[in-house]
């Protein structure tokens, strides 16, 4: 049972750190970029603050979970922490942003206060996941095919982006109503777009096997549960530019198809790994250690 008060008490610590960076990255952003403070009226379950705290506790567990499992050095558990939660729950919801900002007509201020806000919170909890689990030790493996496997898992990206999207997104009336104001949005460069994005998330799915430790399924399940929470849940946060009834659909969407797609990625990428993993219970680590 001591295993798991630690586990439980590293998570709170990892839980705290996420909020001190929202609410820190919050403040710094806005003062660098000198961005008006965007007016967050309560349009679904949860206030703002409310959404913070609920969301910054999943995102503590995903990353505690990851982080008992990472094989690295300290700077590289700190590296690779930062770079999952600021790349999923931001960096790749920005490029859309940036897209589609011809439509959401948000200020370049805003957009460089909230990377700025972004990149804050992320170092913050990379940091403290850091210090409080060691690496495993476990040397690194060898993954062969990443010449094939990285343009297929690219486009599998992109299946699963507008398979997603018709299948969930676009059967509520909600969603179609809000796109068709003014969304003239063309299919071909969308496509395009997410062939990139597909890019970058396959990366992220290399750079999460390899940094983990255990069995080909627990490494996909960790994979798949990172990809969808730190992904989806900004989607609970207040939004004057998308109502809740529009957001609460998007959330399912996803979650779903980006817990899918990352069970699948890792699966794709662990394909002919041949080193010996343990296929045991996790290895909850009690102090750190570079």
């Amino acid at each position: 049972m001591k295993i798991y008060g630690l586990f439980a008490a590293k998570f709170a610590g990892v839980w705290l750190a996420l909020i001190i960076g929202q609410i820190a990255g919050g403040v710094i952003g806005q003062m660098v970029a000198h961005a008006a403070t965007p007016a967050f009226k309560q349009d679904g379950p949860f206030d703002l603050m409310t959404a913070v705290i609920l969301s910054s506790g999943l995102y503590g567990l995903v990353l505690s979970a990851v982080a008992s499992q990472m094989r690295q050095g300290f700077w590289g558990r700190m590296a690779v922490a930062f770079l999952l939660l600021y790349v999923l729950e931001s960096g790749l919801s920005e490029v859309e942003a940036i897209y589609f900002n011809t439509y959401l007509h948000m200020s370049n201020s805003l957009l460089f206060s909230m990377a700025i806000g972004a990149v804050i919170k992320a170092a913050i909890a990379g940091l403290v996941c850091a210090l409080l689990w060691r690496g495993t030790g476990d040397p690194a493996e060898r993954f062969s095919g990443l010449v094939w496997k990285i343009p297929l898992i690219s486009l599998l990206y992109v299946v699963f982006y507008f398979g997603a999207g018709a299948l969930i997104a676009w059967q509520s009336a909600d969603v179609r109503a809000y796109y068709a104001q003014g969304f003239d949005i063309d299919q071909k460069q969308l496509a395009l777009l997410q062939v990139g994005r597909g890019l970058i998330w396959a990366l992220l799915a290399w750079l999460s096997v390899a940094s983990l430790t255990g069995g080909t399924w627990r490494r996909a399940l960790l994979t798949g549960l990172a990809f969808s929470i730190l992904m989806a849940l900004p989607l609970l946060y207040p939004n004057p530019l998308m109502p809740w009834p529009v957001r609460s659909v998007h959330l399912v969407e996803v979650g779903v198809s980006n817990f899918l797609f990352g069970i699948v990625a890792a699966l794709i990428l662990l394909r002919g790994v041949g080193a010996k993993r343990d296929h045991g219970a996790p290895h909850l680590t009690t102090s750190p250690r570079s």
